[in-house]
């Protein structure tokens, strides 16, 4: 009973790191192979959604989900969409499984030194917001039950 216990503990603990991002992991992705990346998300045990992915031309991207939501099966806990540009991820969206998750992203995203830009915009009840480093791009996206940060490379600098 003890082992199953104990099991039952690192299961559950791998399935929420699963889906809680951070955001070091976040901007690990950024310019590296999309092979690479994929194969970790589909270790992680995210699915990837073929009919909401595709190729053109030198760009791909990718729509993964992890999970499905107790109260309603066919939402998913978390969702991760991947661009690339000649098979590396120039940027990425990731939908957080709650508020909270959100949070902590958010506080890292602060305390990397970000300066925080003046423009915000509000588009189909969504919120808008960026951030941008010396190295990254953040965009924060809030609307109703829905929590995403968008990360890619500044290139401008």
């Amino acid at each position: 009973m003890k082992y199953a216990f104990t099991f039952l503990c690192c299961l559950l603990a791998l399935f929420v790191r699963a889906q809680n991002m951070e955001l070091s992991r976040l901007k690990s992705f950024i310019e590296r192979p999309a092979a690479k990346v994929t194969d970790s998300l589909r270790k992680a045990g995210w699915s990837l959604h073929a009919e909401l992915s595709g190729v053109k031309g030198a760009q791909m991207y990718q729509t993964w989900s992890f999970g499905k939501h107790k109260a309603e099966k066919a939402k998913a806990l978390a969702w991760f969409r991947l661009h690339a540009d000649k098979g590396f991820i120039n940027q990425l969206y990731y939908q957080s499984p709650g508020i909270t998750q959100y949070n902590v992203l958010l506080k890292e995203i602060k305390e990397t030194g970000t300066e925080r830009k003046d423009v915000q915009s509000i588009e189909n009840k969504k919120l808008s917001t960026y951030y941008v480093s010396p190295d990254y791009i953040f965009q924060t996206i809030v609307g109703m039950d829905s929590y995403t940060v968008m990360v890619m490379a500044n290139k401008a600098q």
